[in-house]
């Protein structure tokens, strides 16, 4: 419950975050790091509250995606080791570096902007990214011995770590997933050869709990963290840490045959009791795909909770406002909390994060 009286609000509890983080330690054995993945603020769970949660469960490395993610860790005090996960502009190399930062590379005006940047006493680390098919970033797979090759010349620069981001969805690829993240691996054994100590890592949620013999050297957990199974191939042990709630700020009674909404689109087929709550697709309600109180059929149909009771909206959402039919929950009154689906990164960072 907030201190203050906010209309709606997104309740963070630290300690699930916490639990989660443990939990996935727990699994990945002596050998193997994780690495927090704080990006999007942390999937939208506030980036440097969840930092001092990894910090405390002593994961080796956050990942972020950028200079500006590292800067904000930077300037909340956070020291621990942090990799930028996406590849930076030449002209950002100096803040790289200044931040002390391991940085994902793929382009050799990269390794030159950051090898003028960085010292002899302090090089800087960097991650070859290699594209297996996602197609957003990294080199070839066979151009990784040319990469490496070239990479020798800057004297400044230590290699780190090879990674890859695998395009694997669960229940849809896992053949194809599998012969990558083995064509992966085949590179990496062959690369530490000669770079012993090299971290690498291709394993996110989904492959961490799918493939757990490609976790490798390090795996990359972002959905994990914030209770979200992505896989869903079993149940896990994992705590929800996060809700989005809004107060009823208004009920009224409608009729059978009484149409609410713009456009009177909406016609209620019974009597109904309908609340107002100041929430709407301005905060995120309704951008799909949301979460588990989202069923998919022939089209969407959202509800909220209040309790253990569904109160499911009527007619459109709002840009601020959305309208939910409380007509089975007799007692309820202006003022009362309803928790909404919301996509964590689509909620408006603007909203309270009220942390438990």
């Amino acid at each position: 419950m907030p201190q203050k009286p906010f209309l709606k609000w997104i309740e963070i509890d630290l300690k699930a975050i916490g639990s989660n983080l443990d939990w996935v330690i727990s699994k990945s054995g002596p050998q193997m790091k994780v690495m927090a993945v704080l990006k999007a603020d942390a999937y939208g769970h506030g980036m440097i509250p969840v930092a001092k949660e990894a910090v405390k469960a002593g994961v080796p490395f956050i990942g972020v995606l950028s200079v500006e993610e590292a800067r904000r860790l930077r300037s909340a005090g956070i020291s621990h080791p942090l990799c930028l996960m996406a590849p930076i502009l030449p002209p950002m190399a100096e803040e790289a570096v200044k931040l002390k930062t391991s940085v994902t590379v793929d382009d050799l005006d990269q390794l030159r902007a950051l090898n003028s940047k960085a010292s002899f006493s302090h090089p800087i680390s960097v991650h070859i990214d290699l594209d297996f098919g996602l197609g957003r970033w990294g080199i070839s797979p066979r151009q990784i011995a040319w990469f490496v090759s070239n990479l020798k010349r800057f004297k400044k620069i230590h290699l780190q770590g090879l990674s890859a981001h695998i395009d694997y969805i669960p229940g849809k690829n896992a053949v194809e997933a599998e012969e990558k993240l083995r064509d992966f691996n085949q590179i990496a054994q062959r690369l530490k050869k000669t770079h012993p100590g090299l971290i690498c890592h291709a394993a996110n949620s989904s492959v961490f709990l799918d493939f757990p013999h490609w976790r490798m050297d390090m795996a990359r957990i972002g959905n994990l963290i914030y209770g979200i199974n992505a896989a869903k191939s079993k149940p896990l042990p994992l705590k929800n840490p996060w809700r989005f709630q809004a107060r009823i700020i208004h009920i009224r009674a409608i009729a059978s045959g009484e149409s609410v909404g713009y456009a009177s689109a909406y016609v209620s087929p019974r009597k109904m009791k309908v609340a107002t709550l100041l929430a709407g697709y301005s905060d995120g309600i309704t951008m799909e795909p949301a979460e588990r109180l989202i069923r998919l059929g022939s089209g969407f149909e959202y509800w909220g909770t209040m309790g253990k009771r569904k109160t499911p909206f009527i007619g459109g959402c709002g840009i601020s406002h959305l309208l939910v039919d409380v007509s089975e929950i007799p007692r309820a009154k202006v003022g009362d909390i309803i928790t909404l689906p919301v996509r964590r990164t689509a909620a408006n960072g603007q909203i309270p994060r009220v942390y438990i």
